[in-house]
């Protein structure tokens, strides 16, 4: 065990009277805040239900503030410093490329039925290449999918209207698809959005309504344009290292997959709920639903980044990318139906 990560433990658990008895603690790193949807079910929760599968055995130690900055969460569970984190899939690109699947436009209608996807899509395709090396992951999840909202006398009805549109938009797969429609991406730390908001340093933002919230833009917003299953997502893996799991017994590795059943519907659903608290001031913004002509506008452009996919898929040694996509598209198409059933 390293010797930080047991320190830690050890210091907690003393400062902890009912932790105590402990046979067995992991240490669950995140650097989400608190009031985050993705850390209460798939941190704290999980966490939890870890606990309590595990009747006592195993306790679950969630430091205060993170052990490393977001973008190396993977690197600090390889490395001993934690058991278990989360990290973003487009935070590991040197790793990374097949569950990216649901990073894509038009993959994630919503947080819940894109996040059964890619688990499923996961388990059934991706398993066996083990981009996740050294670690086992035990839930994936899915944001819901970013649109364009936009600001002051921007409106974007059809893809010609994104010519020369500075799109505040994250860095990475989100940029690449605001140049292929013909804007020019600007990033920036997210605690600097409303500052390139107010000052009119940007003339939109790719995100969603609660993310725009968040950063107290929201009513900074004219006008939406809402792209069927959005411009693209962020997708993440929950994990434990692969060391620690071995370590645990074969009762306390069963214990960790029972709280993990169904752990990425329960993501995808509390983002999806959030989402749906701002539906009472998103209704009164102007949205413009893309469909037709217009639609096939912004496809013929996105074309390019599934195509992306595929070939970084086929390097990776997937030999049959449509298929993949074509499966996770169809447990898409499920999951919404069964939400409106």
């Amino acid at each position: 065990m390293n010797a930080f990560r047991a320190t830690l433990a050890a210091s907690v658990l003393a400062l902890a009277p009912g932790l105590g008895m402990a046979e067995t603690s992991l240490i669950f790193n995140t650097y989400l805040p608190p009031h985050d949807e993705l850390y209460q079910i798939a941190v704290r929760d999980f966490a939890a239900a870890i606990e309590r599968e595990s009747a006592g055995s195993l306790k679950v130690v969630i430091p205060d503030a993170s052990l490393a900055p977001s973008d190396r969460q993977y690197e600090m569970v390889r490395d001993g410093i934690a058991d278990m984190a989360l990290v973003s899939s487009g935070g590991v690109p040197q790793l990374v490329a097949l569950n990216r699947i649901a990073d894509l436009p038009m993959n994630s209608p919503s947080a819940r039925a894109a996040s059964i996807a890619l688990w499923e899509t996961y388990n059934t395709y991706f398993l066996p290449f083990d981009e996740f090396k050294g670690v086992k992951v035990l839930s994936t999840s899915v944001l819901p999918g970013r649109q364009i909202l936009s600001l002051r006398r921007t409106d974007v009805q059809k893809v010609d209207d994104m010519s020369g549109v500075k799109l505040w938009s994250p860095p990475g797969a989100l940029s690449e698809t605001v140049r292929l429609l013909g804007a020019v991406p600007v990033n920036s730390e997210f605690t600097d959005l409303q500052e390139y908001v107010t000052k009119g340093t940007v003339d939109g933002m790719v995100m969603a309504a609660g993310s725009a919230s968040s950063a107290r833009v929201l009513d900074y917003v004219t006008s939406v344009t809402e792209v069927p299953g959005g411009l693209g997502s962020l997708s993440f893996a929950v994990f434990i290292s692969g060391e620690r799991w071995n370590e645990l017994d074969a009762d306390q590795q069963a214990a960790v997959l029972r709280a993990a059943e169904g752990l990425p519907e329960r993501t995808g659903a509390a983002a999806d709920a959030a989402e749906r608290e701002l539906d009472p001031v998103m209704a009164k913004i102007p949205t413009h639903k893309l469909e037709g002509a217009a639609l096939a506008g912004f496809e013929a452009r996105l074309e390019a980044r599934i195509d992306d996919w595929k070939t970084r898929a086929a390097a990776k040694g997937l030999q049959n990318p449509d298929e993949v996509l074509a499966f996770y598209r169809d447990v898409l198409a499920r999951e919404t139906r069964d939400s409106l059933d």
